[in-house]
């Protein structure tokens, strides 16, 4: 009878912890925002794409909006099994650059803005055949610089907008939690031409949608305070014309 009891408890505790677990949701969030309002690690969200990557090359594509510059908020995690910072950005309040990570490998990018309490359009490239990456933020854009090794991006990733990764799918690192507002998060397999990231920069005409992650049709999973909301109740800005 003991036995009988310990197991429908443990059954029982088994259908609590599921029911407690974040659940993913598929959803257009064009003119939404995902807000992080706490530095803490357990607010996050995760983008899931349809299928495992087998990518030559990438263009990531994102807006931000925050008054935190310090100490180093990430923008942007994507981990694979083989590299917890497979591609990563983030902002360095020391150094006062953004920091781009391919395949773990680090390299910083100079002269660009950081505009706190506005919105702020980012797009970073890399091509694994010439190992170049670059970055564009505002309208403005960066050299080109090495990094990393050439080879594509493979396997099923892990990706959180807003927490840093420094294991597959967790470890999340406390000075690298972002607050604020990401919105039109957009990951495309091939580097976008100055001319689309210049379209997309603008938001006020049509730009070319993510193939990989595409924020008009996204799966995602939210958990802890972070919220999907209107971006028209949380800043004022210039409805998108977009398709």
């Amino acid at each position: 009878m003991k036995r009988v009891a310990s197991y429908v408890f443990f059954i029982a505790l088994c259908g609590l912890a599921l029911s407690l677990e974040p659940k993913k949701d598929k959803k257009c969030l064009r003119e939404k925002v995902i807000t992080f309002p706490e530095l803490t690690t357990s607010n996050w969200a995760k983008l899931h794409p349809n299928e495992s990557m087998d990518l030559s090359a990438v263009t990531v594509c994102l807006r931000f909006y925050t008054e935190q510059a310090t100490p180093s908020p990430c923008l942007f995690s994507l981990a694979t099994p083989s590299h917890p910072q497979d591609f990563s950005l983030r902002w360095s309040g020391d150094s006062k650059h953004y920091q781009m990570f391919i395949h773990n490998t680090q390299v910083e990018f100079k002269g660009l803005t950081f505009n706190m309490n506005q919105w702020n359009s980012v797009c970073a490239t890399w091509d694994s055949k010439s190992g170049l990456a670059q970055m564009f933020v505002n309208e403005v854009a960066s050299i080109k610089k090495v990094v990393g090794t050439k080879v594509s991006f493979k396997g099923m990733p892990v990706i959180t907008p807003g927490q840093y990764q420094t294991q597959y799918d967790g470890g999340f690192l406390q000075p690298s939690i972002f607050t604020g507002f990401i919105s039109d998060v957009h990951v495309h397999g091939q580097v976008l031409t100055t001319r689309q990231i210049k379209t997309y920069m603008g938001a006020k005409s049509k730009y070319k949608l993510g193939d990989y992650i595409n924020w008009h049709n996204l799966m995602y999973t939210i958990a802890g305070s972070a919220q999907v909301e209107e971006k028209s109740h949380v800043t004022f800005y210039t409805k998108e014309e977009q398709q």
